[in-house]
């Protein structure tokens, strides 16, 4: 048994040691002999990714087996399997084919967002609005500490106090919160539209028993409980145990309001 556990472990290392034994290669991609600038070269086991220069030149980490995924819009897609002898002359010389297929068709694979695939810094991070950039910039202490500061001589002491003084720090708060409270009230709204399309009134009338002019307000009441992210993620019987559950406190909280 203890050998079996050695063998395990062994294997194991070895197979950790194979994931992080990568080498850095240099490729080369090139189209009639002339390179190719600008073409996306994506690692599918690492998910990392590069893009060759003006020479048609790129480096990349790869290790035995890994699949390379070259694309660019005037080229046919190309797959590259790295072999020992790559590994060995880290040089991976890539040809590329013309497209001559009409554009319709033609099939171009696009990714939701490149810089993921790419690896790349602040890849899939939402661009900031004005609003957004200007609440960063403000200083987030108190009034007190940002006086002192500015007495110290720090930077952005200054420029902290106008803010606060001309209360662009404070009016710029408020409007995100009312630019969220909208937003929030939109998004129960909407969810209180999908889910009387997909249940359908007669499910709230019948089946939870409530008026039919008490459905927005009930649906109102459950999303608290966490059914809107259930009813996005498709689970839907959770949803359903929630409503069937929540009738008999909504109709309570009725009789508290009138």
């Amino acid at each position: 048994m203890n050998q079996l556990y050695l063998i395990i472990f062994i294997f194991i290392g070895f197979l950790a040691n194979a994931q992080e034994n990568r080498v850095l290669i240099l490729g080369e991609i090139k189209s009639d002999s002339i390179p190719v600038e600008n073409a996306h070269v994506i690692n599918l086991n690492s998910k990392k990714g590069s893009i060759t220069n003006a020479l048609g030149q790129f480096k990349m980490s790869v290790t035995d087996k890994d699949t390379l995924m070259i694309s660019d819009i005037q080229y046919q897609q190309s797959m590259i399997i790295v072999n020992q002898d790559h590994l060995l002359n880290k040089f991976i010389p890539i040809n590329l084919m013309e497209l001559t297929n009409e554009l319709d068709e033609v099939i171009v694979q696009q990714f939701e967002d490149m810089s993921e695939e790419l690896g790349l810094p602040n890849a899939g991070k939402k661009p900031l609005n004005k609003l957004e950039r200007n609440l960063n910039h403000y200083s987030q202490k108190s009034t007190p500490i940002v006086i002192l500061e500015a007495l110290l001589f720090k930077s952005g002491g200054i420029d902290d106090i106008y803010n606060i003084v001309s209360g662009n720090r404070k009016r710029d708060r408020k409007l995100k919160e009312l630019i969220e409270e909208d937003q929030l009230i939109a998004k129960k709204k909407d969810y209180v539209i999908q889910m009387r399309e997909h249940f359908t009134d007669d499910f709230f009338t019948q089946s939870v028993k409530i008026e039919d002019e008490q459905i927005d307000s009930f649906i109102l009441y459950c999303l608290p409980k966490g059914i809107g992210p259930l009813f996005d993620e498709g689970r839907l019987i959770e949803v359903i145990d929630v409503f069937l559950k929540s009738k008999d406190g909504f109709l309570i909280s009725l009789e508290e309001t009138e």
